[in-house]
């Protein structure tokens, strides 16, 4: 399935100041304990605008400290669409730094899709029950983590090495992954919306929308691990 990623980037962008417009920011956020919504809506301005920087000089940057004015509203749709008009105007082969093999801005304009739309997830959370995500965004942010972010973490020293292979399998579409080395000892099957955010410790493992076959108890410690930043 295709993937506009910046199509979505832009909807989940604007889904935050929906929440901004409506929250009271000091709201907590369950996804990331210790946060307000505040916090988040700091964080995630602030990696727009390292992505932005990032992508216009195609060279690594540092990240810098949340700045976020009185406004924050406005500071985040003004990072927001700074980063929009940087991923859309750049050719996608070019060369760009990241912190993958991946040396090319295209590798941004996914990465940043998939950033947004966990923390917009996140934010509406916390001020009553988020919107869906797509299930053909879902299934690919599934494939960064297992194919990505769950690599690069065991390789920095973040988390172990899962100890047995887990199988993820989505319900509506074609994707299936295999979490860890090995045949898997466990398969859990689900809308790929729902593997998404159980690999990002935002839905319990005893889920009750999760089917499960196989051995859950090993399964449920590789979930435990720290798969993605």
């Amino acid at each position: 399935m295709t993937v506009d990623h910046l199509q979505h980037l832009r909807r989940d962008a604007d889904a935050v100041l929906g929440v901004l417009a409506r929250a009271e920011l000091t709201e907590p956020v369950a996804g990331c304990p210790g946060w307000s919504v505040r916090d988040l809506t700091l964080h995630l301005g602030s990696v727009h605008r390292w992505a932005t920087l990032i992508v216009s000089t195609g060279e690594r940057q540092g990240q810098s400290a949340p700045d976020g004015a009185d406004d924050l509203a406005a500071w985040f749709a003004d990072g927001a669409d700074d980063l929009l008009a940087a991923l859309s105007t750049a050719d996608p082969s070019a060369s760009c730094w990241s912190f993958t093999a991946d040396r090319t801005a295209g590798f941004w304009v996914r990465r940043q899709a998939l950033e947004t739309v966990v923390h917009r997830w996140d934010a509406e959370q916390a001020v009553g029950e988020p919107s869906g995500i797509d299930p053909a965004l879902a299934a690919d942010g599934v494939a960064e983590v297992v194919e990505l972010l769950a690599p690069r973490q065991i390789e920095l020293g973040r988390t172990a090495a899962p100890s047995v292979g887990l199988e993820l399998r989505a319900l509506d579409g074609p994707g299936a992954w295999i979490l860890g080395d090995g045949d898997p000892v466990a398969t859990v099957t689900a809308p790929a919306e729902l593997l998404l955010l159980l690999l990002w410790h935002r839905l319990d493992p005893g889920d009750p929308r999760l089917r499960w076959a196989g051995d859950r108890r090993s399964a449920e410690q590789v979930l435990r691990l720290a798969l993605a930043p």
